[in-house]
């Protein structure tokens, strides 16, 4: 039975804190090579925070604002189509539904 880390014994990876490329051997679990990120992480300082969650904050309250005036667009919408069906309904007989047994 062959063994699985022969058939690829190199892993290439990007790590999640810092985005450099490592080369792994899986077989001898070491690093083979590193190369440095092809998008390095944009450093923030906390004096840039205040400004940073200002700009969330106001995202936030215009897609929530965009959000109420959909919902009641929407509303508005379903009443008026509500209304019309309540109108065809009235002038229309009620039908008799089918069952199983009238089928046979």
């Amino acid at each position: 039975m062959p063994d699985p880390t022969e058939s690829k014994p190199v892993l290439q990876v990007d790590c999640p804190c810092c985005g450099t490329n490592l080369v792994i051997d899986t077989a001898r679990g070491v690093v083979l090579e590193s190369s440095p990120p092809v998008h390095p992480r944009k450093e923030v300082s906390l004096s840039d925070a205040r400004q940073v969650l200002e700009e969330e904050s106001s995202r936030l309250h215009e897609r929530y604002r965009q959000i109420v005036e959909t919902e009641k667009g929407r509303g508005a919408t379903m009443e008026k189509k509500f209304k019309d069906f309540l109108e065809k309904a009235k002038d229309e007989p009620a039908h008799k539904p089918v069952r199983d047994i009238d089928l046979d």
